[in-house]
Protein backbone atom coordinates (compact mmCIF):
# COMPACT_ATOMS: atom_id res chain seq x y z
CA UNK A 1 0.00 0.00 0.00
CA UNK A 2 2.55 2.25 0.66
CA UNK A 3 4.34 1.59 -3.09
CA UNK A 4 0.99 2.80 -4.34
CA UNK A 5 0.98 6.20 -2.19
CA UNK A 6 4.69 6.88 -3.32
CA UNK A 7 4.23 6.15 -6.86
CA UNK A 8 0.57 8.65 -6.76
CA UNK A 9 3.00 11.07 -5.04
CA UNK A 10 5.71 11.01 -7.53
CA UNK A 11 3.15 10.60 -10.85
CA UNK A 12 1.52 14.37 -9.52
CA UNK A 13 5.15 15.89 -9.10
CA UNK A 14 6.03 14.66 -12.79
CA UNK A 15 2.54 16.08 -13.87
CA UNK A 16 2.49 19.21 -12.10
CA UNK A 17 6.22 19.71 -13.52
CA UNK A 18 5.31 18.96 -16.71
CA UNK A 19 2.68 21.43 -16.65
CA UNK A 20 4.46 24.17 -15.38
CA UNK A 21 7.16 23.49 -17.97
CA UNK A 22 4.28 24.06 -20.73
CA UNK A 23 3.00 26.69 -19.43
CA UNK A 24 6.66 28.46 -18.86
CA UNK A 25 7.43 27.64 -22.55
CA UNK A 26 3.67 28.81 -24.13
CA UNK A 27 3.71 31.99 -22.25
CA UNK A 28 7.30 33.36 -23.11
CA UNK A 29 7.13 36.89 -23.24
CA UNK A 30 8.22 38.55 -27.44
CA UNK A 31 10.34 41.44 -27.58
CA UNK A 32 9.17 44.86 -27.67
CA UNK A 33 8.84 46.93 -30.43
CA UNK A 34 11.85 49.09 -30.00
CA UNK A 35 14.17 45.62 -29.11
CA UNK A 36 12.58 44.13 -32.41
CA UNK A 37 13.59 47.20 -34.41
CA UNK A 38 17.16 47.10 -32.94
CA UNK A 39 17.64 43.21 -33.96
CA UNK A 40 16.60 43.91 -37.62
CA UNK A 41 19.03 47.06 -37.84
CA UNK A 42 21.85 44.80 -36.37
CA UNK A 43 20.83 42.09 -38.68
CA UNK A 44 21.59 44.20 -41.61
CA UNK A 45 24.47 45.65 -40.43
CA UNK A 46 26.18 42.57 -39.35
CA UNK A 47 23.75 39.76 -41.09
CA UNK A 48 24.35 35.89 -40.26
CA UNK A 49 26.22 34.16 -42.85
CA UNK A 50 24.06 31.47 -43.56
CA UNK A 51 21.85 33.93 -45.21
CA UNK A 52 24.44 34.71 -48.09
CA UNK A 53 24.23 38.88 -47.96
CA UNK A 54 26.53 41.21 -47.61
CA UNK A 55 26.87 43.69 -44.65
CA UNK A 56 25.16 47.17 -45.18
CA UNK A 57 26.20 50.44 -43.03
CA UNK A 58 22.66 51.43 -41.55
CA UNK A 59 22.80 53.79 -39.32
CA UNK A 60 19.64 54.16 -36.30
CA UNK A 61 19.07 57.83 -37.82
CA UNK A 62 18.26 56.82 -41.09
CA UNK A 63 16.10 53.92 -40.83
CA UNK A 64 12.25 54.03 -39.58
CA UNK A 65 9.88 51.50 -38.86
CA UNK A 66 7.06 50.90 -41.37
CA UNK A 67 5.34 47.99 -40.31
CA UNK A 68 5.67 45.09 -37.21
CA UNK A 69 4.02 42.17 -37.42
CA UNK A 70 3.94 38.94 -35.65
CA UNK A 71 3.54 35.86 -37.50
CA UNK A 72 2.56 32.01 -35.86
CA UNK A 73 5.01 29.29 -36.58
CA UNK A 74 4.66 26.42 -38.27
CA UNK A 75 4.24 22.94 -37.26
CA UNK A 76 2.66 20.65 -34.61
CA UNK A 77 5.17 21.49 -31.82
CA UNK A 78 5.25 25.74 -32.86
CA UNK A 79 1.57 25.69 -32.56
CA UNK A 80 0.67 24.07 -29.61
CA UNK A 81 3.48 26.25 -27.35
CA UNK A 82 2.59 29.46 -29.77
CA UNK A 83 5.37 30.06 -30.94
CA UNK A 84 6.01 33.42 -33.02
CA UNK A 85 8.22 35.44 -35.63
CA UNK A 86 8.35 38.80 -36.34
CA UNK A 87 8.49 40.65 -39.84
CA UNK A 88 10.02 44.06 -39.51
CA UNK A 89 9.60 46.13 -42.47
CA UNK A 90 12.01 49.30 -42.85
CA UNK A 91 12.25 52.00 -44.63
CA UNK A 92 15.41 53.89 -45.39
CA UNK A 93 15.89 57.71 -45.64
CA UNK A 94 15.88 57.39 -49.84
CA UNK A 95 12.62 54.94 -49.72
CA UNK A 96 14.36 51.74 -49.76
CA UNK A 97 11.67 49.41 -47.97
CA UNK A 98 13.25 45.62 -46.65
CA UNK A 99 11.90 43.23 -44.16
CA UNK A 100 13.50 41.61 -42.04
CA UNK A 101 12.33 38.38 -39.91
CA UNK A 102 13.79 37.52 -36.54
CA UNK A 103 12.75 35.00 -33.85
CA UNK A 104 10.12 37.11 -31.73
CA UNK A 105 12.12 35.73 -28.22
CA UNK A 106 15.71 36.22 -28.97
CA UNK A 107 15.89 38.30 -32.30
CA UNK A 108 17.67 35.76 -34.10
CA UNK A 109 17.71 36.97 -38.05
CA UNK A 110 16.30 34.48 -39.68
CA UNK A 111 15.42 36.27 -43.62
CA UNK A 112 15.85 39.37 -45.28
CA UNK A 113 13.92 40.02 -48.18
CA UNK A 114 14.08 43.78 -50.04
CA UNK A 115 16.17 45.58 -52.09
CA UNK A 116 18.75 46.08 -49.17
CA UNK A 117 19.69 42.22 -49.40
Amino acid sequence: MLKATNLKKTVFIILVFFIICFAFEYQKPILTTVEATNYAVLCLNVPPKELGIKALDVNFDEITLKQLSIDTKNGFFNQHTNKRDLNITLKTKNGEESTVKINAYNGKCLEVTGPLN
